[in-house]
């Protein structure tokens, strides 16, 4: 079967539309494709290391010597690789290899084990993408302090040392953290209580801000419940009792005159 590559060659047909004049203006992702041409290269190479880790994807299982049988409980000798063994050992090579870092293993670590921490907000606007810092301490100039530099911190102790040791530097990490962390905490609680010593008045917080609006939500859903279960309760009553009531009052005129079932004779 031919390999169709008529999607891949759309900048070149586009090229040559636009030279003919068959096109007059230029499409928006033109200049796009030109520096980041698709790719032409349709056949599937095999891979036989991990990039992430080394790891060889096609490695054979190791042989034991001796195989206890199920079926009799003899000992079956094996000196070769059978074609399950070959086959197990090359299915791999050209899926595609599994990536892990160890900075994703670490924050994961980190909020798992401080999950408020990803409710305080983020910046997510950068100047220029290209910003670099100096993680030989925890605090950096332009950036706040969140479990990101936890991640950070522990790698450039883990690269410094030369001993990958998860363990130990993820702790030291975390220690420098909630020292840097309860110093700010304590510095905002103290700048608070003197600005409301000289008479400043502060808002709802954040967290009391949005208590409030899901009061209101819960309000409005409990006068909802009110209204359904009182028109439930409606629904049960008897009607024939509703009936017989509605029978023994009085029928009340405009001018004022009053009828009952004796002064008819009419029973109702």
């Amino acid at each position: 079967m031919k390999i169709q590559q008529n999607a891949v060659n759309v900048l070149e047909r586009t090229s040559s539309y636009l030279r003919s004049g068959l096109l007059t203006k230029q499409p928006a992702w033109y200049n796009v494709v030109a520096e980041i041409p698709p790719s032409k290269k349709f056949e599937r190479t095999p891979k036989f290391t991990n990039p992430s880790n080394n790891k060889k994807l096609n490695e054979l299982r190791i042989i034991d010597e001796r195989l206890v049988s199920d079926r009799n409980g003899t000992f079956l000798f094996k000196s070769r690789y059978n074609k399950l063994d070959k086959k197990s050992s090359s299915k791999n090579v050209y899926k595609p290899a599994k990536l892990s870092y160890i900075e994703d293993q670490l924050r994961e670590v980190f909020y798992i084990q401080h999950p408020w921490e990803l409710s305080r907000p983020k910046i997510v606007v950068e100047n220029n993408g290209d910003e670099t810092y100096d993680w030989s301490h925890i605090q950096q100039l332009g950036k706040a302090l969140d479990g990101e530099n936890v991640v950070q911190r522990a790698m450039y102790l883990m690269k410094k040392k030369l001993i990958m040791i998860f363990q130990k530097h993820t702790i030291k990490a975390r220690y420098e953290f909630y020292r840097v962390r309860m110093q700010s905490e304590i510095e905002e609680q103290v700048a608070q209580e003197e600005a409301e010593m000289f008479g400043s008045v502060f808002g709802p917080s954040t967290i009391e801000f949005g208590m409030d609006q899901e009061q209101k939500v819960i309000d409005v859903w409990k006068r909802k419940a009110i209204a359904e279960t009182e028109l439930m309760e409606a629904k049960r009553t008897n009607p024939s009792e509703t009936w017989a009531q509605e029978k023994e009052e009085d029928v009340n005129y405009p001018d004022g005159e009053q009828i009952t079932e004796e002064a008819t004779g009419i029973t109702l």
